[in-house]
């Protein structure tokens, strides 16, 4: 489900009006958490970290709406708290 959430963002933020320095940085926060994912042991508390990050990121842009979500269902799926939404 998260490497799933990590191709829809991908997608959103390369077809995106963002500035380049952000879509770069949201780029590698999704290396990030790829890298964890094909780790043989995972850091889940730092996905979870770069996972809230990218939905926070991306919470203001309204074509990002369902990557967003998507994120939300996979950090859920994985057990993970969500804390992307919050000071919304």
């Amino acid at each position: 489900a998260i490497h799933q959430a990590l191709i829809s963002v991908q997608s959103a933020v390369t077809g995106m009006t963002f500035p380049r320095c952000d879509q770069e940085d949201l780029i590698e926060l999704i290396d990030r958490v790829e890298e964890q994912l094909h780790s043989p042991h995972p850091n889940t508390a730092l996905m979870c970290t770069f996972l809230n990050s990218i939905a926070r990121s991306l919470r203001a842009q309204p074509e990002a709406r369902e990557a967003c979500l998507t994120i939300e269902q996979a950090i859920e799926a994985a057990g993970m708290p969500s804390t992307w939404q919050s000071g919304i």
